[in-house]
């Protein structure tokens, strides 16, 4: 369902609205413009309003309600307040390149399609336009959100982790003078991180390394940090980058990142999944409510019985095509 807000707005413009759609180039083509030869087989001749009429007949339809659906994204997101930024754009045409697989296989597959890069740009434009209208629909209760998260809940395990500071120093040398400077009572370990670490990562924040589990730093390190006893100290250990002291702060079990945390994530994932159907029923609602005048005779019967059953308009996508030899 659309929210009221949305709904209501979308409704004033789509009820007023009289899409016309005709085809000039075929309608309004001069007797000479349509007997001009287009092709010749075997002496006999093709017109270009024999072409023409051919094109309208096999494509006029469904290329109509391509432009009608995208006139009614436009028209529902310029009354909703939604725009595309220019960071959204790039972020999908990087995408569109990942998939083609670089800016040469792009160009190669857009040229052998015939669409140019304006064109596809604005395909995904109209795309994302139609999420944002989706997106606000989608209606994600705290019962399923809560009830994902019980079905997925190996997808939020934790494995066993710790909590430590580490220094990282030059040599060997230096690193057991400071380990036994670190005996001493009173010793800062998180000031002489700040002070002496040579790692960039951890040395503003005191050494300080997070929770960590086994995978997450050299096994020289992470095994001496699950060996470790809650407030210990380790003897010098050595790394590809120099030599590292620990100190453990904290232990915790395998367990479940809990739901406050990923909250957000969850119902992220529940909105995926319910997207497609959402588009659809966003689609088929906004047909129906829109009032559609085609002046050709020709195309008004299988374009409104199009406008009835097509389905919704397809994610634009740069594959499967076999890229030109």
């Amino acid at each position: 369902m659309l929210p009221r807000r949305v709904l209501s707005g979308f409704s004033t413009i789509i009820s007023a609205l009289v899409i016309v759609l005709a085809l000039p180039a075929v309608t309004s083509c001069t007797p000479t413009e349509r007997g001009k030869v287009v092709a010749r087989v075997n002496g006999q001749t093709i017109t270009a309003g024999q072409l023409l009429d051919e094109l309208r007949k096999r494509r006029g339809g469904p290329t109509l309600v391509d432009m009608i659906d995208a006139e009614l994204i436009e028209l529902a997101a310029r009354e909703a307040g939604i725009e595309v930024s220019d960071e959204e754009m790039q972020l999908r045409w990087q995408r569109a390149v990942a998939e083609a697989g670089s800016e040469t296989d792009t160009r190669a597959i857009l040229e052998q399609r015939g669409i140019s890069e304006a064109e596809y740009r604005e395909s995904l434009r109209i795309d994302l336009l139609l999420d944002k209208l989706v997106t606000a629909t989608v209606q994600v209760p705290e019962q399923e959100v809560a009830d994902f998260y019980r079905e997925h809940q190996e997808d939020y395990a934790l494995g066993e982790r710790v909590k430590a500071r580490m220094i990282l120093l030059g040599s060997e040398e230096d690193a057991r003078s400071l380990a036994d400077a670190l005996k001493e009572p009173g010793a800062d370990f998180a000031g002489l991180a700040t002070a002496l670490s040579i790692d960039p990562a951890t040395r503003e924040n005191g050494g300080d390394m997070g929770w960590i589990e086994r995978d997450d730093y050299a096994r020289a390190i992470t095994d001496a940090a699950f060996a470790m006893s809650e407030g210990e100290l380790s003897a010098p250990i050595q790394v590809p980058d120099g030599w590292v002291l620990l100190k453990l702060e904290g232990r915790e079990g395998a367990g479940h990142r809990p739901l406050e945390a990923v909250r957000e994530e969850v119902q992220a994932r529940i909105v995926r999944m319910k997207m497609p159907a959402a588009r659809e029923e966003w689609v088929r609602r906004a047909r129906s409510e829109a009032a559609v005048t085609i002046s050709d005779d020709g195309l008004q019967e299988a374009t409104m019985e199009l406008l009835k059953h097509a389905p919704p308009p397809e994610r634009p996508s740069l594959l499967p095509v076999a890229l030109p030899q």
